[in-house]
């Protein structure tokens, strides 16, 4: 099987890399070699390469920047999606795409459904949801994955974050009235490839099982790396919990985020470990 990976330098895609079946050969693309945002472009380069099926692991993530530089966001996450999808529809060949919990308003209190009502707040929000209509207009078999909290060895990331200010400072303050579910992104491409396998379509949420406060992911993650020796043992860290106005930031957050996983696993038959194991493995991968 033949697939085009386009965000092939990004954080997801890395793991994409990794966790492929033996089975699968890539065409990987980023931004030098495909850019998903010229229609012309993308067809162009599909009906050369004769793809299989198209993952998209291209995004514009920066949430805070996207309210300024919004031409970009919406090119990154709404266009080159658009564009994808309808060229993948023309030849015939599945498309699978990453989204995003931000889809959400994220002002409930139960883990949000596939079918749920979509109300996204921000540019960065709006533009992945935009994606995700012209996605199911664009007439073909697509597979919209929603994730939450990503977090991988490429790029930054909250818990090599935490670390490096424990190394730096004594005192750490850390949101803790935003919940959601953190998700390795080593276990992300895993399920994007099952999910592959079975040839599923449709939405689908994958999170790492449980939830947690961005303060109780610092905690959980200082820890872990005091045990794996990334921070000193006898180094005492005091980290205080804070409420979201003591961080205000050019783009709202969902303050309940967390996702059902339901869905994916009456699919699969596999329930996502826990949060606190995928994180416990990212860290084990960097001793």
């Amino acid at each position: 099987m033949k697939i085009l990976l386009t965000g092939a330098n990004g954080m997801l895609a890395a793991d994409v890399k990794i966790t492929k079946p033996e089975t699968v050969s890539l065409i990987e693309t980023d931004v030098d070699e495909l850019d998903i945002t010229n229609a012309n472009a993308v067809d162009n380069f599909c009906r050369h390469e004769k793809p299989d099926l198209i993952l998209n692991c291209a995004a514009y993530t920066a949430v805070d920047k996207a309210e300024e530089d919004k031409e970009t966001a919406y090119a990154v996450n709404t266009t080159g999606p658009k564009n994808l999808a309808q060229t993948a529809a023309k030849l015939n060949i599945p498309f699978v795409h990453v989204s995003t919990d931000y889809v959400f308003f994220g002002d409930g209190n139960a883990p949000m459904k596939e079918n749920d009502k979509c109300d996204p707040k921000g540019v960065y929000a709006k533009t992945k949801r935009a994606g995700e209509l012209e996605i199911e207009d664009a007439g073909g078999k697509w597979l919209i994955v929603r994730t939450s909290w990503l977090y991988g060895s490429r790029g930054n990331n909250f818990p090599d974050t935490m670390i490096r200010l424990a190394s730096e400072r004594d005192v750490l303050t850390v949101v803790n009235d935003q919940k959601g579910s953190p998700t390795f992104s080593r276990d992300l491409a895993e399920a994007l490839w099952k999910l592959i396998e079975l040839q599923k379509t449709g939405y689908f949420h994958f999170s790492n099982s449980g939830e947690c406060t961005w303060f109780d992911f610092a905690v959980e993650t200082i820890s872990i790396a005091k045990e794996f020796e990334l921070l000193p043992k006898e180094k005492n860290i005091d980290i205080q919990p804070v409420t979201s106005d003591k961080f205000p930031r050019p783009a709202p957050r969902p303050a309940y985020s967390v996702m059902s996983l339901e869905k994916y696993t009456q699919t699969t038959g596999e329930t996502p470990r826990s949060w606190q194991d995928g994180l416990r493995n990212y860290l084990k991968l960097k001793k």
